[in-house]
């Protein structure tokens, strides 16, 4: 059996719902779901530039299992920018779910 899902604190503000290339309907591309927690993993550690362990102890999380959210949040944006896919970003709906 799995272990539980940790309670996450999340404090990043979504300023959109998506993004896509230019000049192709959303409904005609493959998305690509960034979770809230994936979401705020970037924001730490990418935008503000906290360290993992700073940034982990933010969320309430171990520091692994931050650096396996940055990874997988890192892969989904890289992997929408070059393949040309939508990435859907998490709603406060999400946010409020974990």
């Amino acid at each position: 059996m799995p272990r539980p899902k940790k309670c996450r604190q999340l404090s990043s503000c979504v300023p959109c719902s998506l993004f896509k290339p230019n000049g192709i309907p959303a409904v005609e591309l493959t998305h690509i779901q960034l979770e809230a927690d994936e979401f705020e993993a970037l924001e730490l550690g990418d935008v503000k530039r906290l360290s993992q362990l700073e940034a982990a102890a933010m969320m309430g999380i171990s520091r692994q299992t931050f650096g396996y959210l940055l990874a997988n949040a890192r892969k989904k944006v890289a992997t929408a920018i070059t393949q040309g896919q939508v990435l859907r970003l998490p709603t406060q709906t999400d946010k409020d779910l974990l």
